[in-house]
């Protein structure tokens, strides 16, 4: 090995290790300058500390973003302009090569909030816990909505990272059993034609009077336009099965067709009842009691096997017809 080599060998570790340290004090550096005009220590993020690229196989650190909290984000300016379309709300290339130089404040921008606008772009697990009073509270979702709502202000499209198997888009889901309106209308705010699908299967027990002006507005006309006939869909489905009579069997000594009139009408009663209770979730399990509770008084069992075939059918089909938009 020619010592040019060997020189060469040494001066790039050399390089390497002051890269590193560099990398390490600039936060520092940084911290310093703001407890001095803010009084305040400077956090670093768990999910994108110093070191976490080089771990999760990111690309290499070359910025700081720092938020009013103060919590301090070790990213990288190729993945942010990536995925923004206005340069990270023009805040990005930083024109500065001094790493003491390439740190950003976001001055708006609360730590809870980066967290989300990161954890869509990088497609990682939530690291924090929200402020809200538990897993899945509505103050949870409201700061969910908020920093995604900051997606857009750096020019990134919610749409275009909230995409399914991703976490953030499993985390918003989440919310949908508990939530399902403010799920469902977030989708719709953003055109998230996935999330709202898989959300509205969860809006089927909400009654759709109960959707506010500013959830209608928020989902947009074509959003609530689906929601509503995905529900008067359903309801119409149900009604037409259970329009259709049980069919008569063949007669025998112990039952003529005259008898078998006495099945139908105890099952138009029991049809009726089930009117009144019709809903986009109608459970199986009030259909069958409804109808058998009605026809119990029926003692042929060629009259019960046409009950419970057509019963049979009714419950199998509503159970298969489409619960989503």
């Amino acid at each position: 090995m020619s010592s040019q080599q060997v020189n060469m060998s040494e001066r790039d570790r050399n390089t390497s290790f002051s890269l590193r340290q560099s990398r390490n004090e600039v936060l520092h550096t940084a911290a310093s300058s703001y407890q001095h005009q803010k009084a305040a220590p400077i956090s670093i993020s768990q999910s994108f500390g110093p070191d976490t690229a080089q771990n999760l196989d990111r690309p290499p650190v070359n910025v700081i973003l720092i938020t009013y909290d103060p919590v301090g984000y070790y990213v990288d300016e190729y993945t942010l302009l990536k995925y923004s379309n206005n340069h990270f709300k023009g805040l990005l290339p930083l024109a500065y090569k001094e790493k003491e130089k390439r740190l950003i404040f976001l001055r708006d921008i609360s730590s809870s909030e980066l967290d989300i606008v990161l954890q869509a772009i990088y497609n990682i697990a939530q690291s924090t816990t929200t402020p809200g009073s538990g897993v899945g509270s509505a103050l949870d979702f409201q700061v969910l909505a908020k920093g995604i709502g900051w997606l857009s202000i750096f020019g990134i499209p919610p749409k275009a990272v909230i995409v399914p198997h991703t976490h953030l888009f499993d985390r918003i889901l989440s919310f949908a059993p508990l939530h399902p309106l403010e799920t469902y209308s977030f989708a719709g705010q953003h055109d998230i034609e996935d999330l709202a699908r898989a959300a509205s299967s969860h809006t089927l027990s909400v009654d759709l009077s109960n959707i506010s002006e500013e959830l209608a507005l928020q989902m947009g006309a074509l959003y609530l336009s689906r929601l509503f006939r995905l529900h008067v869909g359903r309801e119409g489905i149900l009604k037409g099965l259970l329009e259709k009579e049980p069919n008569f069997h063949n007669e025998t000594e112990e039952c003529r067709i005259e008898n078998q009139t006495i099945l139908r009408e105890k099952w138009n009663m029991a049809i009726a009842t089930l009117t009144w209770e019709i809903k986009a979730n109608t459970p199986t399990s009030l259909i069958r009691e409804t109808v058998i509770a009605r026809t119990s008084c029926i003692t042929c069992n060629d009259c019960i096997k046409a009950r419970d075939t057509r019963l049979s059918t009714i419950l199998t089909e509503w159970s298969m017809a489409t619960r989503t938009i």
